[in-house]
């Protein structure tokens, strides 16, 4: 199947975290650029960028809707960080799940995260 024959929609737009008090990911903006699913992150995380920029995603479909985008993988590299999200919907809600290995040699341990976020 081509990229421009995959249906993006249903993760596309400004998503935004229930959790106002977060201490991670505020903010996920997943677009669509010539066929090609793009995320933007902004954060909260202390040590990180506010706006970790834009990065290529992968979406991935379900069985029963192959076409269909129902979630979606990215990899950022940040300057003491690479964080590997994958996202998914799930009734309304994106969940997004944060893998962050530390690369800096500061001793921090590698931990996940997960939040939930909805469309405005």
């Amino acid at each position: 199947m081509n990229a421009t024959d995959f249906d993006l929609r249903p993760v596309l737009g400004d998503w935004v975290n229930y959790d106002e008090q977060t201490t991670g990911i505020l903010g996920v903006r997943v677009a669509q650029r010539r066929g090609v699913l793009t995320v933007q992150i902004s954060s909260a995380r202390a040590g990180d960028p506010d706006d970790w920029g834009i990065t290529v995603g992968a979406a991935f479909g379900l069985r029963a809707r192959p076409s269909e985008a129902a979630g979606f993988s990215a990899h950022y590299r940040l300057a003491s960080s690479t964080v590997l999200l994958a996202a998914y919907l799930n009734k309304r809600l994106l969940v997004v799940d944060a893998y962050s290995v530390y690369t800096n040699g500061d001793g921090r341990a590698n931990f996940f995260q997960r939040d939930h976020f909805y469309l405005p």
